[in-house]
């Protein structure tokens, strides 16, 4: 049997990369699923990639880091579905610079978007799940939360702050049988990262070395990261909140 069979999956940042590689999966595994992307035709690809395997899906235009935006997206999708089983909090941007290097607005732009858009998906999808038998949230953190990444001030504290945000919700909302993890991805072949690499001055040198600072010696491929996430959304993970699982070919046992 399916493990999302009748369930709905809000999924953030699917237009590509972890988070339509969430949808895919998903949607094998009987889910209905939500796209929302701030990016119109990335989020509508998912949705007919969805639909081309018979699954269910609906695309909707959003900007998590908007609180009016985000609030009209939950609406619609209960007013349609009538609940949300399952929230991935995977919207995120990158931002390759030291701490002097970051204006204030680059700093405002990577908090807005990869903390405070979890704060915002949840505070208008949790009272959802509350109302119905509970439910799971995964957010999407990373290595960079855990250790110090060179040149990254902003997204290492905004995903050292998805860390923390994913524990103290785990703590309020376990009465409510709503389960709240969140996953630290290493180096993950998503166009977020080759992004990154095509600022470096020799982007083939960087990737290799990259590459290599990982102990399985290679990047993940984004149906990897997506199959922990699909593992602590499952009733697999029923006894299982407040965890923090490094995706990470062994970087951070070093």
């Amino acid at each position: 049997m399916k493990r999302f069979k009748d369930k709905v999956a809000v999924i953030t940042g699917a237009g590509s990369g972890i988070g339509r590689a969430a949808a895919i999966l998903f949607t094998k595994e009987g889910a209905t699923v939500i796209v929302l992307d701030n990016v119109e035709d990335s989020g509508k690809e998912t949705v007919n990639s969805i639909k081309n395997i018979g699954g269910e899906a609906l695309f909707l235009k959003t900007d998590v880091s908007n609180s009016i935006n985000v609030k009209q997206a939950v609406e619609t999708i209960v007013a349609r579905y009538q609940c949300i089983d399952i929230l991935f909090n995977n919207a995120g941007v990158e931002l390759s610079r030291s701490l002097t290097q970051t204006s204030e607005g680059e700093w405002d732009n990577v908090m807005n978007v990869n903390l405070k858009g979890i704060f915002l998906m949840s505070k208008y999808v949790l009272p959802v799940m509350e109302k119905g038998f509970g439910g799971a949230v995964v957010n999407t953190s990373s290595i960079s939360g855990l250790v110090g990444w060179p040149s990254s001030a902003a997204y290492c504290a905004s995903k050292g702050g998805v860390i923390q945000l994913t524990k103290q919700m785990a703590v309020d909302y376990a009465k409510f049988n709503i389960r709240v993890n969140c996953i630290c991805p290493g180096a993950t072949r998503t166009p977020m990262i080759e992004r990154l690499l095509a600022l470096r001055e020799n982007p083939e040198k960087a990737k290799k070395m990259e590459a290599e600072m990982h102990p399985l010696g290679r990047f993940a491929e984004p149906e990897e990261i997506a199959q922990a996430m699909l593992f602590l959304a499952s009733d697999e993970a029923s006894f299982i909140t407040g965890a923090v699982l490094p995706v990470d070919g062994g970087y951070t046992a070093k």
